[in-house]
């Protein structure tokens, strides 16, 4: 490698590094990456920074051994000295003029060219967010899996300890508990009828909803990065003449949480009371409620 070679590749190791500062400093890796592993990012940005920069200023220079070695790519062995004719010293000689097929790459230029075409892309045109498609492959229109886990006993009156209420007395529900209720038959119980206030992003609903009235409330939930994103939700079943709100926005929903059966299948309903719109959280991932 040529010193040209380390400066073009210390320049991309600068690039890479100060767009991994970038999405640290920016808001675009709270949909990503889980705000506990957010600093990883930065450590690594500033890593790649140091190297680049070292790369630029001090490339490592090739040796002259190293220099003349590339010249002849023949076999040396035992051969008919008839059939090979040229001089081996002029061949070590002249390096680079010597007229045998030498192997060589495609070269930094094309290697950087492939590399930033595709990254420019990707970060001029990514949305940073699934599309309806993919929210369903992860889980937006799944049904609660029953459950017979051995959790510790829960109660109403334990609701009425641990979760908080708004200022209509309903309980500030996390979407992932209203969601699981649907699996557990004695949890089912407990917040059959219960007044509760869930909050979250609007998606259409795809489930007994033959009369298009409905909507989907959904929280994503992540454990360390997007790979392993999954999509709660709950069907909004709204009272005749009650204003909706738009597909992906941020609100909250008040009402009474029921359950349906649908082909079997036990689902969490919210009829709803109010639907008012909500300041989104600087990552959907984070558990506020």
């Amino acid at each position: 490698m040529t010193s040209l070679d380390t400066r073009l590749f210390g320049f991309l190791a600068c690039l890479w590094g100060s767009l991994l500062i970038y999405f640290y400093h920016s808001t675009r890796i709270r949909d990503y990456l889980d705000i506990g592993f957010h600093h990883f990012i930065m450590v690594g940005g500033i890593g790649m920074l140091i190297l680049g920069t070292y790369s630029l200023i001090n490339p490592k220079l090739q040796s002259k051994k190293n220099e003349s070695s590339k010249s002849c790519d023949h076999d040396h062995g035992h051969h008919d000295e008839k059939q090979h004719s040229h001089n081996h010293k002029q061949c070590h000689d002249h390096g680079d003029q010597c007229d045998h097929d030498h192997e060589e790459g495609h070269g930094p230029f094309v290697t950087i060219f492939l590399t930033l075409t595709p990254l420019i892309l990707a970060m001029t045109y990514t949305q940073d967010k699934l599309s309806n498609g993919g929210m369903a492959k992860k889980g937006l229109y799944e049904k609660p899996a029953l459950t017979s886990a051995n959790i510790p006993p829960f109660s109403r009156q334990d609701l009425e300890k641990n979760v908080p209420k708004n200022e209509h007395g309903e309980f500030q529900l996390r979407m992932i508990s209203a969601y699981y209720a649907a699996g557990d038959l004695e949890i089912q119980d407990i917040f059959e009828g219960l007044p509760v206030e869930l909050e979250g992003r609007i998606a259409p609903e795809k489930i007994n909803n033959e009369s298009g009235e409905r909507l989907r409330i959904f929280r994503s939930i992540i454990t360390c990065c997007a790979a392993d994103l999954q999509i709660v939700g709950v069907s909004l079943e709204f009272p005749e003449g009650a204003k909706r709100p738009q597909l992906e926005d941020w609100v909250k929903a008040s009402g009474t949480l029921t359950f349906e059966t649908v082909e079997g299948d036990v689902l969490p309903l919210l009829k709803i009371r109010e639907v008012i719109s909500a300041e989104e959280p600087y990552s959907e991932f984070r558990r506020r409620q």
